[in-house]
């Protein structure tokens, strides 16, 4: 799951009513005792996901011959929310496919994916994290099952900590401390991007909120505190933007030696292993403020509404997302498995990520609600325009960002 790629491909176009004229109504079940052929539909992100799927896959297909059931994998390279907009108002959207956490609340608020809880087992429903879980969930309904999901960590040059004689900082009194030992002549302690995705657990740490059922609340007085924190590291010279630095995002900023400390998920490992494979590096939880938070970004299998063989495209989605299936999610490393049954063995293979896994118990899910692509956007810009100083302080950028939101 490579997140900082898909983050930019989920939130590019937000929802709107008019996509999904001609959703109607579930169409009849079809019955017929032959051969049962679903589609399920995943995006291109890496080789290695779509190597892991086709495991996946392989998998369901001979446990499900004698039934004659076979799932058919189709693959999106390219905007995959603006290929199934396009393929849901023409009503050819495959029976099961990905669905973003942030664009969950969309895709259920305009009825174009199935409920799937007749056909769940609710003792088995409880295996998942239920935060992960949650963001696809409505008025008491499941309307996917999470494959995977990745946190944030704090990313950290082990060297470089060396050298400048210091620890990993666990709160945020440590995290400014330690960044003005890292920070020195032109290598600076931290890259800080202009992204929600970033700078959102800083709100949570501080105690606000992004939203709360749909009503905006990133201008309270919390919300602000953390935002202005998170942009107080640049502004006391500490950290810099990627853009500042030279390079295109967080990650080159750790790969190329221009800072000692990202804030990124999982998606490092592959990265670093190809484009920095000298580079020794640690993971740890983020810094505390008043309290701990984190993102989580997952992804789900869902189910269409159209589809004609509802019961079989459920069984699909829980094999894909079952015990197995999560077992090979864990041993390819590439991202962490959804199932709390599976974390040890995630962590048993690979302990140096084990940061990861547990912030996960405090998190939030990466979804914004209805508005997620609007405000996501607008909050990027706030944080850009503190930044460079075209607001003077964090509440007239936030306040700014909510007034451009409604």
């Amino acid at each position: 799951m490579k997140r900082n790629r898909i983050i930019a491909l989920v939130c590019s176009v937000a929802l709107t009513a008019t996509i999904f004229v001609g959703c109607g109504n579930k169409t009849e079940t079809g019955v017929t005792g032959g051969p049962v052929t679903l589609t399920v539909q995943i995006w291109g992100s890496s080789p290695s996901e779509t190597k892991l799927v086709d495991e996946q896959i392989a998998a369901f297909n001979v446990a499900n011959k004698s039934k004659k059931v076979t799932l058919k994998k189709e693959v999106v390279t390219g905007d995959y929310n603006q290929t199934m907009q396009t393929k849901i108002a023409a009503k050819t959207e495959p029976d099961l496919f990905y669905l973003d956490v942030s664009l969950a609340a969309n895709y259920i608020d305009k009825g174009v994916i199935a409920p799937l809880d007749e056909y769940l087992d609710k003792s088995d429903l409880k295996d998942f994290y239920p935060n992960v879980l949650k963001g696809f969930q409505k008025d008491g309904k499941t309307y996917g099952l999470p494959k995977d999901f990745n946190s944030l960590g704090l990313f950290y040059n082990k060297k470089m900590f060396a050298d400048a004689g210091v620890k990993v900082p666990k709160t945020w009194a440590e995290l400014e401390e330690v960044s003005k030992k890292l920070t020195k002549g032109n290598v600076k302690a931290l890259s800080l991007s202009d992204e929600s995705a970033r700078f959102a657990p800083f709100i949570y740490q501080a105690g606000g909120k992004i939203v709360d059922k749909e009503k905006m609340m990133f201008n309270s007085p919390e919300a602000i505190k953390g935002f202005e924190f998170y942009y107080s590291m640049i502004k006391k010279g500490y950290a810099a933007s990627p853009k500042d630095l030279g390079v295109e995002g967080n990650s080159d900023a750790l790969a190329t030696g221009k800072v000692a400390m990202v804030i990124e998920g999982g998606w490092m490992i592959p990265f670093m292993k190809e484009k920095a494979p000298s580079v020794e590096y640690g993971i740890a939880e983020l810094p505390k403020g008043e309290k701990q938070s984190n993102l989580l970004f997952t992804v789900a299998y869902s189910m269409s509404k159209n589809t004609k063989h509802p019961k079989e495209a459920a069984e699909a989605i829980k094999f894909l997302t079952g015990k197995k299936s999560q077992e090979m999610v864990a041993n390819s490393g590439l991202a962490i498995p959804s199932r709390k049954s599976m974390g040890n063995l995630y962590t048993d293979k690979f302990p140096e990520r084990k940061a990861l896994v547990d912030g996960t118990t405090y998190a939030n899910v990466f979804s914004y609600g209805l508005k997620h692509s609007k405000i996501d956007l607008e909050l990027g810009k706030a944080g850009e325009r503190y930044r460079l100083g075209k607001n003077s302080d964090g509440k007239s950028a936030l306040e700014e960002a909510m007034n451009s939101v409604q």
